[in-house]
């Protein structure tokens, strides 16, 4: 987000909020759904418009014509204020595609969002994939071959079984990107295919397509201000907003692992309060702390998920206060369910420490998509042939 005034940004498939924004090239209108709040009364005249990318993410060399069909750019119709509510906020909402833009080529798009104020302004970027479901993907996870990882990792093999296309040069016209959790931050990727068995590409590399299991994610639910929900320790009803304190939580590096299902990271917006909508959700300020002796040497320490764009934002590092030995930092979130993570990150290098606060247990559940690529010689753009998710839970 580039405007601090947009919150609570959403992107998925409509009807199911936990969903990645991946949509096929033949698809009905409005099956994406993008929906942010812009905090306080003042109305705002948003437009958007799609770009179309390559692979890693940089415009491809198609005209907005090739694209699209309809408009290069529209606005956002879509709004509401909320109302009985402590804080005040318009939250908008569109749907993708519609009668007035519709993608024609697969591939990764960023959806743009501008505010035509006085001087127009880019405020809020998100990315989706649109897939052509033609080639299979078969996936499987695999123990890892590096004996120091069996109980922290988790490996994936796959084969992609490719369907109308011909491919002269498969290490050079197709590759693969792998996502956990719906991450781009740490993706893998491009990945080339190993070999090629009959038609088929197999991608069966030893500790390569491997990734740290991480632990189920913590989570709190303030989904109704009149009563405390799980996790949380504290809820006070300011003149002009709402303060929720969450219970103090402790390092799990070397804890046992407790299997509770969770979101993946994710969030999902809503109302527990009786005979109220969404636009009587409200905000509040949220408190996060954790247990710490001593300030770590050289490393900072950020709350991070879903609801940190999955980025290390300055809003979400945390301080180190000495006379209750905790680090602590508080932020502003809507009512809802969430899922987050500390991040233990080097002050020097700005890597995360993979074990951290959290630790790794390869019997956590996680999501993993693949997305596969083809762009044969000549091509001006990565078409986007398949793409799977799977659950490390349910090989």
């Amino acid at each position: 987000m580039l405007d601090p005034d947009i919150c609570t940004v959403q992107f998925y498939l409509s009807g199911s909020p936990l969903s990645q924004p991946i949509v096929n090239l033949q698809t009905g209108p409005n099956v994406l759904v993008l929906e942010f709040d812009h905090m306080g009364d003042q109305l705002k005249d948003y437009k958007y418009t799609l770009t179309h990318c390559n692979s890693d993410w940089q415009p491809s060399e198609l005209d907005e014509n090739e694209y699209l069909d309809g408009f290069t750019e529209d606005r956002i119709t879509s709004l509401e204020n909320s109302f009985n509510t402590l804080t005040q906020y318009t939250h908008y909402s569109l749907g993708l595609p519609n009668r007035n833009i519709r993608w024609v080529r697969s591939g990764n798009y960023l959806l743009n969002i501008f505010d035509t104020g006085e001087e127009e302004r880019l405020v809020l970027v998100r990315r989706f994939m649109v897939v052509e479901p033609l080639w299979r993907i078969e996936a499987e996870f695999v123990r890892t071959a590096q004996v120091d990882k069996l109980d922290t990792h988790h490996e994936i093999d796959f084969t992609v079984v490719p369907k109308a296309a011909r491919i002269s040069m498969p290490q050079n016209d197709v590759k693969a990107f792998v996502l956990q959790n719906g991450r781009w931050d740490n993706a893998l990727g491009p990945i080339k295919p190993y070999i090629t068995r009959g038609d088929n590409l197999v991608f069966d590399y030893q500790d390569q397509i491997i990734f740290p299991a991480g632990k189920e994610f913590r989570f709190f639910d303030i989904r109704s201000f009149d009563y405390q929900g799980e996790f949380v320790k504290n809820i006070v009803d300011k003149p002009t907003y709402f303060e929720v304190t969450l219970k103090p939580d402790e390092s799990r590096f070397d804890r046992p692992v407790f299997f509770r299902p969770d979101a993946d990271g994710r969030f999902v917006i809503e109302n527990q309060n009786a005979n109220q909508t969404l636009l009587q959700c409200d905000y509040a300020t949220v408190l996060f702390s954790i247990k710490q002796n001593l300030p770590l040497d050289e490393a900072d320490v950020y709350v991070f998920g879903e609801l940190t764009d999955w980025q290390l934002k300055p809003e979400f590092r945390m301080q180190y206060d000495e006379a209750t030995q905790v680090y602590w930092c508080d932020t502003w979130l809507k009512q809802g369910l969430y899922n987050y993570q500390y991040l233990v990150v080097d002050r020097k290098t700005g890597k995360p420490d993979l074990d951290g606060f959290e630790g790794n247990w390869f019997a956590t559940t996680n999501q993993y998509t693949i997305l596969v690529y083809f762009r044969p010689f000549g091509a001006r753009f990565d078409r986007l042939m398949g793409a799977v998710t799977l659950n490390s839970a349910r090989p």
